[in-house]
């Protein structure tokens, strides 16, 4: 296994407030960026995530652990902030340092090492003042590059970090994502508030009367942040948002409107349940579940997902667990006992839940991956094979009978064409087939769920037998449906459907 690219520099920055210091930090620092350049390395902007702060809100009177080690649901604050920001595509990263350094440090180290990312740190001597103090210690790892601001305890989407990615500022500019929905605020008495005009941020904080979007926390910078936080350092004003002031009396912050997008400042109690219900909430696969899974699979799995999202269990453990058990299920299945027959049911039942907790485990943990979906499929289907055939030897040895093998044998294969005829759909389509009653009709929770009842009753077989039918049966729909689906030249991405409707 490659080892991970992390890079742990370590700065101490006594007193950042002079101009001039500023300009040397970016000479030095660029030099440093281009010496430590990777050969065919493409550029990405580096994020300056802000830990320095003593979260005392958030910290009870039975525990003093510093806020990014805070655990919500299975991930440290800190690791959430980095998995946010590296599925939206972001792979370096400046993590100031002021409050308990020494432990965030180690944190952060561990993340690095975790997710395979470069981490650099710096520690902000005066963070005590304020979080405008804390940004400008970045000064010195960003260089005279663009980069990327935000605060350790901010849940953003990975969507929400796309979009603002997506529209980066100019040479002598700051951009800062707005949210216009005030419903989507929280913790509205703490929202820094911000007044747009025709684009432009006219004033911001927690003070104003007149505004019409809130701040969410997220930055997308040039170097003139630094030039209007020393500005506002020489004022005796040490906030982020004192520096944004000066910026914006200049006419140099622009808004990205990201209404509509997801995001949560966890800085007290209330706001970290908050963010749990969240993450609880993003479990659910987006309305993809087949009827078995919406009523009795799911509502088990989230909970067992709860529970394993505290353990080191990964979403490929938890695939293989479950391809496992259900080829423990299988050799159950394929003995001529009933006592057994209703032991391999079970078992492959509790396997189809336990199938679900994999993608929960990978959404709770920001750990989606192609490659893990790919196991997933993969290994569904070797697990789907052995459960025909181990019904279909049962059969064989207790009716001799010249139809069992074949019969059983054309059951199976509808599982491998469920899997495939859908995707194949996607590819020459260029859209997923609809999550109709023909697609849920074919979805595995189903047919697992089928056999299990059967072989539970003491009839396997019939239940194999009756679930391939089904399955060949909506397979055949879709087939149907695709002679009468075209693809427009012109929008290869938007496939014309004619003919009969889809159910």
């Amino acid at each position: 296994m490659a080892r991970p690219l992390v890079r742990f520099n370590h700065y101490r920055i006594a007193r950042p407030s002079s101009p001039h210091r500023l300009k040397n930090w970016r000479r030095r620092s660029s030099m440093r960026s281009s010496d430590n350049a990777l050969p065919g390395a493409i550029a990405t902007p580096v994020a300056v995530i802000l830990a320095a702060g003593e979260g005392r809100r958030l910290r009870s009177g039975r525990s003093s652990l510093p806020k990014p080690l805070v655990r919500l649901r299975g991930l440290s604050i800190a690791e959430r902030s980095v998995a946010q920001l590296l599925a939206a595509g972001v792979e370096r990263f400046a993590v100031v340092l002021g409050c308990d350094a020494t432990l965030v440090q180690h944190e952060f180290e561990r993340v690095a090492r975790r997710r395979r990312c470069h981490i650099s740190f710096v520690e902000a001597a005066n963070w005590r003042k304020g979080n405008g103090c804390s940004a400008l210690a970045a000064a010195p790892l960003v260089g005279n590059s663009a980069f990327l601001l935000t605060m350790v305890d901010h849940l953003l989407t990975p969507e929400m970090i796309r979009k603002v990615l997506a529209d980066p500022p100019a040479q002598d500019e700051v951009a800062l994502a707005v949210d216009h929905d005030t419903e989507n605020v929280f913790d509205f008495p703490d929202l820094t508030k911000v007044e747009v005009t025709e684009g432009r941020i006219a004033a911001i904080g927690k003070e104003l009367t007149t505004w019409n979007a809130g701040d969410t926390g997220l930055f997308y910078c040039s170097t003139l942040l630094f030039d209007g936080l020393a500005k506002a350092h020489t004022h005796g004003k040490f906030s982020l948002t004192d520096g944004i002031k000066e910026c914006a009396a200049q006419g140099g912050v622009r808004a990205i409107d990201v209404t509509g997008e997801a995001w949560l400042d966890v800085d007290t109690p209330e706001a970290f349940r908050e963010g749990i219900r969240r993450i609880d909430a993003a479990m659910a696969k987006g309305g993809e579940d087949g009827f078995v899974s919406q009523y009795l699979n799911r509502p088990l799995s989230r909970r067992l997902s709860m529970a394993l999202s505290r353990t080191r269990l990964t979403p490929n453990h938890i695939t293989l667990l479950s391809f496992f058990m259900g080829l423990l299920g299988a050799v159950g299945l394929a003995t001529t006992e009933p006592w057994s027959w209703i032991v391999g049911g079970i078992v492959i039942q509790i396997a189809s839940i336990v199938d679900g907790c994999d993608g929960e485990i990978a959404r709770i943990k920001l750990l989606q991956s192609p490659q893990g979906a790919w196991l997933d499929t993969v290994l569904d289907r070797y697990s789907d094979v052995t459960i025909g055939l181990a019904v279909t030897f049962a059969a064989s040895q207790l009716h001799d009978a010249v139809w069992v093998w074949p019969a059983g044998f054309a059951a199976t294969v509808s599982f491998l064409m469920a899997s495939y005829v859908t995707k194949e759909f996607q590819i020459r389509f260029h859209r997923p087939y609809p999550n109709n009653l023909i697609n849920k009709l074919k979805r595995r929770d189903l047919r697992i769920f089928v056999i299990a009842v059967g072989a539970v009753m003491g009839q396997p077989l019939v239940a194999l037998l009756v679930i391939g039918s089904l399955t060949h049966l909506a397979v055949f729909q879709i087939l149907v449906s695709g002679r009468h689906c075209t693809v427009v030249p012109s929008q290869v991405n938007r496939p014309r459907c004619t003919g009969p409707p889809i159910l």
